[in-house]
């Protein structure tokens, strides 16, 4: 793996403006010096992320992530810390003409996966894949786009793939677990005889296949690859990994329901768009959007199916303040027959003028309703109050009822009355972020190191003073401080947590920085801790002490134990 030094990487920090990075992916507030964004690492609500640019780092009061840009890149996007400095050199500017090769404990799942992709697309280019070749192109997908999405002819024999895979010495588990091979009486392919599509997750890497039938078999139109350790349908978006740089571009991402739908948008040049894996939205979808900080559109098919699903999945993303907007396409079933019919300059003006979520389900609950019907009329009007109830929209709810006032004749303050406003700050339950409780001396140890990350004359005090640090894990860090400060010359917070990044007490670094980020340094303060330091060293000495003189046998040896108990208790600093 590529390395960089230390003062290679921190050169970098130098030149990166932490909030503009993090600012890239979420939206940031300034309040006094720090800044604030709702967390991505947990489902948060309120702003709980702050971000201090004096110091370059982040944490978040909720969920304890801490840490500098490269932390925050490498957790948000989940990549290996030297990517992610790669990453944000990128983002600053800087070049690095350096290739990080990482290792996974899957990589055999995607070798394998890629190099049957790649057979798999070998093979439509053969005799037998005329037929499937026949297919895509009635369906106007161009030899460009083909190749771009790698899709590819599984051949009908019974096991062509799998004996290729055991030849080049993958094992039948592994086939198997990868969901490429089957076992009946005898390993076989899971796919023959369709058309494949491979699946990738956001990192580009094949992790499974959704394969086609493209004759007038009675079989299943799509079979996909099973759940595996690589591939979980609720973790998935089809064509993310090419989707995501032009939906940042542009600050809007659509997503449409089939692998088809979102191909055919791909091909249109439309190529900000992702499609489900026949799933319904999930918590870890809603943080592959959330990485990407844009507009959402929803374009799920025309039909009633397609209602439920915009319905359902809308609920999700407004609940985790996703921008939302609701595309349904008239005149056509779904976005692949739309855009045959009425090419991409109409759906980009469809999707530049999507309607909010809330207006859609205003349009959807007045359906099969009579509403020259008074029963229908109080029906509407209470499922609107119902969807009033989860906003905190003060203008929303205000044009809402002025609304149905005017075209139901219903008194504003009746509707008024009926709606009970939420919370503009919910309570999160932290139950699950609660931190392990330090006692007073841990408390004074961590905030003395802390205040030693943050400059050198807190370090230089310390050495002349004490050197010494009665608990040993924060002692390790103490003198991890001293040598940072012998080498460069100087501390940094942001750089020391890059310094540590390897270290065995990493964790407890990052600790200390998220329990103390928000403190006010004061040298009175640092002198404090530095006396309650020689205090507890002082005791830890006199235990020894006391230990000593239980063991010891000669009355001279005991007298003269006592004796330097005594005189440590009165060099002891009165608290």
């Amino acid at each position: 793996m590529a390395r960089l030094s230390n003062e290679e990487i921190n050169a970098i920090a130098k030149k990166t403006s932490i909030v503009d990075i993090i600012g890239s992916y979420l939206s940031l507030e300034k309040k006094g010096k720090n800044y604030f964004g709702i967390c991505p690492f947990h489902d948060d609500h309120t702003p709980s992320m702050s971000v201090n640019e004096e110091k370059g780092i982040y944490t978040c009061f909720v969920c304890h992530k801490t840490g500098n840009v490269f932390n925050f890149v490498q957790e948000y996007e989940n990549i290996s810390f030297l990517e992610a400095v790669k990453e944000v050199a990128n983002k600053t500017g800087i070049e690095l003409n350096i290739e990080f090769q990482t290792t996974s404990k899957y990589d055999k799942y995607y070798n394998a996966l890629d190099l049957a992709s790649k057979f798999y697309q070998n093979h439509l280019k053969s005799k037998e894949g005329k037929k499937a070749r026949a297919y895509l192109e009635e369906r106007g997908l161009s030899e460009v786009i083909i190749e771009e999405f790698e899709i590819g002819y599984a051949p009908s024999e019974f096991d062509t793939i799998t004996k290729l895979l055991l030849n080049k010495s993958f094992d039948e588990e592994l086939l198997i677990n990868a969901g490429i091979s089957g076992r009946g009486n005898s390993l076989y392919d899971l796919f023959r005889n369709r058309i494949t599509f491979p699946i990738h997750n956001a990192q580009g890497k094949s992790v499974g296949f959704s394969a086609r039938i493209f004759d007038n078999s009675n079989d299943a139109k799509y079979i996909n690859t099973k759940e595996t350790p690589v591939f979980k349908k609720g973790e998935i978006l089809f064509n993310y990994h090419r989707a995501q740089n032009e939906a940042k571009r542009k600050k809007v991402l659509i997503i449409v329901e089939g692998q088809m739908d979102a191909i055919r948008v791909y091909a249109s040049g439309i190529k900000n768009v992702v499609a489900t894996m026949g799933t319904a939205l999930t918590n870890d979808h809603v943080k592959l959007l959330k990485r990407l900080n844009v507009k959402v559109v929803l374009c799920m098919d025309n039909d009633k199916a397609g209602e439920q699903a915009t319905i359902q999945n809308g609920e999700l993303l407004s609940k985790n303040e996703i921008d939302l907007g609701i595309l349904r396409i008239e005149d056509a079933k779904d976005p692949d027959e739309y855009i045959l019919k009425h090419k991409k300059e109409a759906f980009l003006d469809a999707v530049a003028n999507a309607i909010t979520f809330f207006d859609f389900k205003m349009n959807y609950l007045k359906k099969d309703k009579n509403l020259e019907k008074v029963d229908d009329v109080s029906l509407y009007i209470n499922q609107v109050i119902k969807e009033l109830n989860k906003t905190n929209d003060d203008v929303l709810i205000n044009l809402t009822i002025n609304k149905l006032s005017e075209e139901y004749g219903v008194s504003k303050n009746v509707l008024y009355d009926k709606v009970i406003k939420v919370e503009s700050t919910p309570k999160i339950s932290i139950t699950k972020f609660q931190k392990k409780k330090q006692n007073k001396d841990e408390m004074c140890c961590a905030l003395m190191l802390y205040y030693m990350m943050n400059d050198t004359k807190y370090i230089e005090f310390y050495e002349q003073e004490i050197s010494f640090v009665p608990m040993e894990r924060y002692e390790k860090i103490a003198n991890e401080l001293l040598a940072f400060f012998l080498k460069y010359n100087y501390i940094n917070i942001a750089d020391f947590i890059t310094y540590e990044i390897e270290s065995d007490h990493y964790e407890d670094v990052l600790d200390i920085i998220d329990r103390n980020a928000n403190i006010e340094l004061s040298d009175a303060e640092f002198v404090g801790l530095i006396e309650r330091m020689k205090n507890l060293n002082a005791e830890k000495k006199i235990e020894e002490l006391k230990q000593q003189l239980k063991l010891a046998s000669d009355i001279n040896e005991k007298s003269k134990i006592i004796d330097e108990i005594a005189n440590m208790k009165k060099r002891m600093c009165k608290e």
